[in-house]
């Protein structure tokens, strides 16, 4: 049983990250994995966990991740507009478009996603999945953003990715 919980056991982690307990602790050893002492027993927050389930992103993939995120404002304070203005975006893109080829998939499955409604579409649009990070390259959501708060985020963006991905 977890001490607090944003703390898991090594057994905890463990069984979310699909390890062995031996393999968790080795981790917190080599230091790859942060961890707490509570008396003499590791405690592992849970964003480290989350961290090492994370798929790696790449840079373009992490980028329009910012900018799909900078959507939330908008999303939540006109949903209707947005919605309404990427189902018209589907509409022209697939009129311009091979009707079997990728980006017509593409569009069809935000179709689907826009009909579920903004919790589906929020949730999309923030996700690092694989479909979601694909799906994000052929966005419904172009021209949502004004131009500057579109710079705004790619510096921002610049910026993180420097300071944090600097080694890679």
């Amino acid at each position: 049983m977890a001490v607090d919980r944003d703390l898991l056991s090594t057994g905890e982690t463990a069984t979310r990250l699909g390890v062995s307990r031996q393999q968790v602790v080795n981790l917190c050893d080599r230091g790859e994995l942060e961890h707490v002492m509570v008396g003499k027993h590791r405690r592992i927050p849970v964003r480290e966990v989350n961290r090492l389930l994370r798929p790696s992103l790449t840079r373009e993939q992490e980028k329009s991740l910012w900018l799909h995120r900078a959507l939330m404002t908008p999303l939540l304070t006109a949903p209707q507009e947005v919605i309404d203005h990427a189902f018209e975006n589907i509409t022209r893109w697939k009129g311009a478009h091979r009707p079997d080829g990728v980006t017509v998939r593409h569009l069809g499955r935000w179709e689907q996603i826009l009909e579920q409604g903004l919790d589906a579409v929020m949730e999309t649009i923030v996700s690092p999945s694989p479909e979601a990070c694909e799906l994000r390259q052929n966005t419904p959501f172009a021209g949502i953003l004004d131009d500057m708060t579109r710079a705004q985020v790619l510096r921002n963006f610049n910026d993180h990715w420097n300071r944090e991905h600097q080694s890679a």
